[in-house]
């Protein structure tokens, strides 16, 4: 396997901007991707349909696996990569997480979200880096020496 490298992206200020890093991301390592899990808050009112479309996926899988609370929030739980509906809505919604994390199949967490991607987390091999930098510029990723 490639070594991996932990980065923190900082790519610009709005979340338009994030979100478009976070589906990015997640289609650079989707070929890594061995499982993941998210949660789902309660809707808002700023969220697009296809976001809302996704969430109701994500919300019936935390039905099923994970764990919904009265008010509305919910977790799916780990769920098992597949290339089907969940993977897609996992990537339509995550941006709109207040948790969300991709595990490759050695237990790495390659991607790890926070508080509606305003901090994004990735470990990847120098293929996937170069991906993502030639899309985002290198400024936009820092290495970390977080193991």
């Amino acid at each position: 396997m490639t070594a991996l490298e932990r980065f923190i992206v900082s790519d610009g200020s709005t979340h338009a901007d994030a979100a478009r890093t976070v589906r990015l991301t997640l289609r650079t390592v989707q070929g890594s991707v061995d499982r993941y899990e998210t949660d789902i808050p309660v809707a808002s009112a700023d969220w697009p349909p296809d976001v809302i479309s996704a969430a109701e996926v994500l919300r019936g899988v935390a039905a099923r696996t994970g764990r919904v609370e009265r008010g509305g929030y919910a977790q799916t739980g780990i769920v098992a990569y597949a290339d089907d509906q969940v993977w897609s809505a996992f990537m339509e919604f995550a941006p709109w997480a207040y948790d969300a994390t991709v595990w490759n199949s050695a237990g790495d967490d390659i991607v790890s979200l926070s508080d509606e991607a305003q901090s994004i987390v990735i470990r990847v091999n120098h293929p996937q880096y170069d991906t993502i930098a030639a899309a985002l510029g290198n400024a936009s990723l820092r290495s970390t020496s977080i193991q």
